[in-house]
């Protein structure tokens, strides 16, 4: 019996994982939000309790973050040209009680949409790297030589991305 419970013991030591670090929740959070892994996929890529994936998921508010994430320009724009309408019209908003929400000033609004839409219009560089490996990959597929050519304008245009993202171009 005494041997059970040693074994026992030793296999529960094993399981369990020390306290996580910042990056490990950051990395488990970015699966969530952008990869879009569920709870469960986390916990077994992290080698994780599914009740600490939950936990940090309820704890750092990724299902709020993870609806910004996912809300992209045209549900902007349409929430955004909805409101436009209550304003025109002189509805109030209210929320599930009854109470009065204020309406975002129209100037502020205009301010915010942008902003938004000059960074939503840029491809970030690493975005950028992604398109083109997958471009050089399917044309090196069909077109061997003409894959190598791609190739190296590939790495100049990426070149001047980082330096327009620097502020160097």
């Amino acid at each position: 019996m005494k041997k059970i419970v040693l074994m026992a013991k030793k296999i529960a030591e094993k399981t369990k994982k020390k306290e996580a670090s910042p990056s490990e929740k950051k990395h488990a959070e970015w699966l969530y939000v952008e990869k879009g892994l569920s709870p469960q996929a986390i916990a077994d890529e992290l080698e994780r309790n599914i009740k600490t994936i939950y936990d940090w998921r309820d704890k750092y508010g990724w299902d709020e973050t993870k609806l910004l994430f996912d809300t992209g320009p045209t549900q902007l724009k349409k929430e955004l040209l909805q409101a436009a309408m209550r304003i025109m019209k002189g509805e109030v908003r209210k929320d599930a009680a009854g109470n009065e929400i204020k309406e975002i000033d129209a100037d502020s609004l205009s301010k915010i949409m942008k902003g938004y839409d000059y960074i939503s219009k840029k491809a970030s560089p690493a975005v950028c790297r992604d398109i083109l490996v997958e471009l050089d990959n399917f044309v090196s597929e069909r077109e061997p030589r003409l894959a190598a050519e791609m190739t190296q304008y590939h790495r100049m245009f990426l070149v001047y991305k980082i330096g327009q993202e620097n502020g160097s171009n």
